[in-house]
């Protein structure tokens, strides 16, 4: 008997020691869970905020990808009118280097045009001589005035 209360204090100690055990295993159990549930909270919220950003990059990609457009077209824009720079460039040279010979026939062009307009006011001038002597005579005849 004293052995079976031996057996049976040994057996209640150890029970008493397994539920203790297995409280605080429960214990454990319920801090992980709920440590578990606060990861799946910030996990889900994490994502959440990954979505955004990705959004927001993907926005910004297409943006970048535009402003990429513009420049492609402004720098084709620029050698175009470097191009035009240039031919214009050559093309003033060429000027420049004829410019004494323009100017030569351009003074060349204004002593014509002053003898020509003189020659034309010694011709108008004789026109209307010729004209007054044409009248004269003709005057003369109808008066029969001798000249």
């Amino acid at each position: 008997m004293e052995e079976s209360l031996k057996e049976v204090v040994e057996r209640t100690a150890k029970a008493v020691e397994d539920k203790k055990h297995l409280s605080e295993m429960e214990s454990m159990k319920l801090t992980i869970t709920h440590n578990l549930d606060r990861n799946l909270v910030k996990y889900k919220e994490v994502e959440s905020e990954v979505r955004q950003v990705d959004q927001k990059l993907a926005a910004f990609q297409q943006h970048v990808e535009e402003a990429q457009k513009e420049r492609e077209k402004m720098l084709d824009e620029r050698k175009g009118i470097f191009r035009s720079s240039k031919r214009m460039k050559v093309e003033l040279e060429a000027l420049e280097n004829k410019w004494a010979e323009y100017e030569a026939k351009a003074e060349i062009a204004e002593k014509e045009e002053k003898t020509v307009e003189a020659e034309w006011e010694r011709m108008k001038d004789l026109i209307i001589f010729k004209n007054l002597l044409s009248k004269f005579y003709s005057n003369c005849v109808l008066s029969k005035t001798p000249i």
